[in-house]
C-alpha cells in the first residue's frame, strides 16, 4: 500500500465506521425476540432432533468473552473488554486456567479494546486495526511483539499462516470495504478490489464475516445482509462465487452519510441474512436471521439455526437446531471434528455432533 493512500485514510472515518460496525454488529446479535423476523421463501431440510447434544457447560462469569482459539483438545477464549486475559480450558470445562498475555513494544494504544486475540497454535496473535498493529508470540509464553514490517488500517483480519493475513479495510479511493493480503514480505499490502461487490453504499452493502479455512487452505467471505459467499485461494484470487438458501440479493439496508460528522447512519432496520458464521472441514456453518417455509416462528425464536453449506461444492447440505441456554442465543461458535462450541451470553457450551445423523 503507498504511504499517501495510507495517509489519505482518515483515523476519524475509520473510527466511526468501526463504532457503527459494532453498533450493527451488536444488532445482528440481539435477541430475535426484540427484531422483526423475515420469513424467506425456502425450505429448511432438518437433521434429526437428536442430532445435536449439550453435553457440558461452563459458566464464565461475565458475558464478554469470545472464543479465540480452538484446537483438538483445547479452548481458548479471550475478552472484549480485557484484553490482556486469555482463559485455556479442556473439552471436559473442568481443567482451567487463567493467562495473562504481555504486549511487548508498544508503550501506548488508542482504543485498546479494539485487539482481537487469535490462537493458532504454535502461535497467538492479537491484532489491532485502528493503530494499527499486527503482534505475534509463542503459545505458552504468551508475550506478543511487531513482526510485521507494516501494518494497514482494517476492520478485520484472520491469519493464513505465520505471515501473512487476510484483511478487510475500508478503502477511500473506492468508498468501500475491500479485501487484502498483508504479508511480512514486499510489497507488504495487496489490495484487491474485484471480489466485494458494492450495492447501494460501500459500507453496509458488502459488510460480513472472514474466515481462512486451514483444511482447504481457502478464504471465505461471507455477506452479513444478502445471500452470498466468495471462496478465494491463499492470494486472493476468487474460486467460486455461491449463493446461500435465501433470496436477499440485493441488501435490504438504507443508510446515510453525515458529512459533517465523516459518519454513517441507518435509516432503516436492517434485515440481516447472516447472523454468525464458522469454517471447518470442507463446511460453512451459518446462523441465519432469516425465518423458512417449513418453519414455526417460536420455534425459531426459542432456538438457533445452523445451516451447513459444503464450500467444495456451494452446496446446502441440511439446518440443525441449537436450543436456547437460559433463554440466551449463541453469540459466537466454533466446530471441530464433531464438537461444536458455542457461547450463550456468559455460559461456554460444547455440544457433540451425532455422525450418524449429519454428514462432516
Amino acid at each position: 500500500m503507498k504511504k499517501t493512500d495510507k495517509k489519505s485514510l482518515s483515523f476519524l472515518s475509520l473510527c466511526s465506521l468501526g463504532m457503527l460496525l459494532v453498533l450493527v454488529g451488536l444488532y445482528a446479535l440481539s435477541p430475535l425476540a426484540n427484531q422483526k423476523i423475515y420469513r424467506g421463501s425456502f425450505n429448511r431440510n432438518f437433521a434429526p432432533e437428536n442430532t445435536v447434544t449439550q453435553q457440558k457447560i461452563l459458566d464464565l462469569g461475565v458475558n464478554s468473552y469470545y472464543i479465540s482459539g480452538l484446537t483438538k483438545d483445547k479452548i481458548y477464549l479471550s475478552n472484549y473488554t480485557t484484553i490482556h486475559h486469555l482463559l485455556r480450558t479442556d473439552m471436559t470445562l473442568k481443567d482451567t486456567q487463567h493467562i495473562r498475555l504481555k504486549i511487548i513494544g508498544l508503550d501506548s494504544v488508542v482504543h485498546p479494546r479494539k485487539f482481537r486475540t487469535r490462537v493458532e497454535p504454535p502461535y497467538f496473535y492479537m491484532m489491532h486495526g485502528i493503530a494499527p498493529a499486527i503482534l505475534r508470540g509463542k503459545v505458552n509464553k504468551w508475550e506478543a511483539r511487531r513482526f510485521m514490517a507494516d501494518s494497514a488500517y482494517y476492520t478485520d483480519a484472520v491469519p493464513i499462516d505465520t505471515t501473512s493475513f487476510a484483511l478487510r479495510y475500508y478503502s477511500k479511493s473506492q468508498e468501500s470495504y475491500e479485501l487484502a493480503l498483508e504479508t511480512a514480505k514486499e510489497p507488504y499490502f495487496k489490495p484487491n478490489y474485484d471480489i466485494l461487490e458494492k450495492q447501494m453504499d460501500g459500507f453496509f452493502s458488502v459488510d460480513g464475516m472472514l474466515h481462512y479455512n486451514k483444511e482447504l487452505q481457502q478464504i471465505v467471505y461471507l455477506y452479513r445482509y444478502r445471500n452470498q459467499y466468495m471462496v478465494m485461494d491463499k492470494n486472493l484470487k476468487l474460486l467460486h462465487q455461491y449463493n446461500t438458501l435465501d433470496t436477499i440479493s440485493i441488501a435490504r439496508i438504507k443508510s446515510e452519510e453525515i458529512k459533517s460528522e465523516n459518519s454513517f447512519t441507518l435509516t432503516s432496520q436492517p434485515t440481516v441474512t447472516q447472523r454468525i458464521s464458522s469454517v471447518s472441514g470442507i463446511y460453512l456453518y451459518i446462523n441465519s436471521g432469516l425465518l423458512s417455509q417449513n418453519e414455526k416462528e417460536e420455534q425459531f425464536k426459542q432456538n438457533t439455526v445452523i445451516d451447513v453449506y459444503d464450500l467444495t461444492q456451494g452446496k446446502y447440505i441440511h439446518s440443525f437446531y441449537l436450543p436456547h441456554y437460559k433463554n440466551k442465543g449463541i453469540s459466537d461458535f466454533k466446530i471441530i471434528g464433531n464438537r461444536l462450541l458455542a457461547i450463550h451470553d456468559q455460559y461456554l457450551s460444547v455440544y457433540t455432533i451425532a455422525t450418524d445423523n449429519i454428514i462432516f
